[in-house]
């Protein structure tokens, strides 16, 4: 009897040990990501630093390029992507209301234009031809917007704008002489300025934000798995302290995300993006508002948009009032 009776004990043992094992496996979570720029460090500190571990995830991203990740989201392959907040607000422009950002690690956009030598100012630019990328995206929606709105050069009309594809393409199509000027997000930028291409103008000096580097999902994530959006974000954030707070493990971190670029390139993308990353990743409603009205020269509806639906700020402003992040920087 006694025997049985020690073996019903050790089974129930192994059953408690059992229960607790499978409450505590970490959740399997994948994230795709859209460009190889500094802004999207945080993910990848995140990663190489096996945060996830820390609050309960087994983390895995993916790159989906710039075309990709909405179309991640939209087909549920993945259930959030860090990218431009473009995606999700040209969806809710078209009516499509189903995707949300729920954080925004900078709302900087990193962006200049640089031209030829022999021009010397935006205004030089009348009658001239702009590589922007992909029509539509965010480089091409940011440079309408900022000869438009400062400097009241109608796109189209009074400069031409041409679709190049990815920025390397437009800083060829400079240096080869095929356009007159180009827009340049990170690292270009940097890349730019090395060739000693003219700097015209820098849109992080001219005041311009856009929901540039956002967390998005779709909103029914929100409401079926609301501990999965904040254990992600908790990785994201702490992601951002420690690539503010441990320069040579973020410096190793762009170096191998960032492959070809060189030392001073790494330094400068460091430099750059550690002064813009915001510490409390807020999603804004003011700065949709202005992505809306950038847009709005494409698509008039935007004007009708409600940005309110785009955001959801609660679960950053959950985590910061719950002192997490102050904790973080008081190590």
């Amino acid at each position: 009897m006694k025997a049985i009776k020690y073996l019903w004990v050790f089974y129930l043992w192994i059953s408690f040990v059992a229960v607790g094992f499978a409450a505590t496996k970490p959740e399997s979570l994948t994230v795709g990501y859209s460009t190889f720029a500094g802004a999207y460090a945080p993910l990848w500190m995140a990663l190489e630093e096996q945060l996830g571990v820390k609050y309960g995830l087994e983390l895995r991203a993916i790159y989906a390029g710039r075309i990709r990740p909405q179309q991640l989201l939209a087909t549920g392959d993945v259930p959030f992507v860090l990218a431009t907040g473009t995606g999700a607000i040209t969806s809710h422009i078209a009516g499509i209301k189903d995707q949300v950002l729920v954080a925004t690690t900078t709302t900087k956009t990193g962006t200049s234009l640089f031209s030829k030598s022999e021009i010397k100012t935006v205004e030089d630019l009348k009658g001239k031809t702009i590589a922007t990328g992909r029509p539509g995206a965010f480089l091409d929606a940011t440079v309408r917007y900022v000869l438009r709105s400062k400097f009241g050069l109608t796109p189209d009309r009074d400069v031409k704008l041409l679709p190049s594809g990815e920025p390397v393409l437009s800083l060829q199509a400079l240096e080869g002489g095929l356009v007159d000027a180009a827009a340049m997000s990170m690292p270009f930028v940097f890349f730019a300025r090395k060739a000693g291409l003219r700097e015209l103008v820098n849109f992080d000096k001219l005041g311009v934000e856009y929901p540039y580097t956002s967390v998005a999902t779709m909103r029914q994530t929100l409401s079926k798995s609301p501990e999965l959006v904040e254990k992600l974000l908790k990785c994201i954030i702490e992601g951002i302290y420690l690539f503010k707070s441990n320069k040579p493990r973020a410096l190793a971190v762009l170096k191998r995300y960032q492959k070809g670029a060189s030392d001073e390139i790494i330094e400068q993308t460091y430099q750059y993006t550690r002064g813009v990353l915001d510490d409390a990743p807020h999603a804004s409603v003011q700065v949709v508002k202005v992505a809306l009205e950038m847009l709005s020269a494409q698509y008039p509806q935007a004007k009708q948009t409600d940005a309110s639906l785009i955001v959801d700020p609660s679960f950053v402003n959950r985590i910061e009032q719950s002192g997490f992040i102050r904790a973080l920087y008081k190590k």
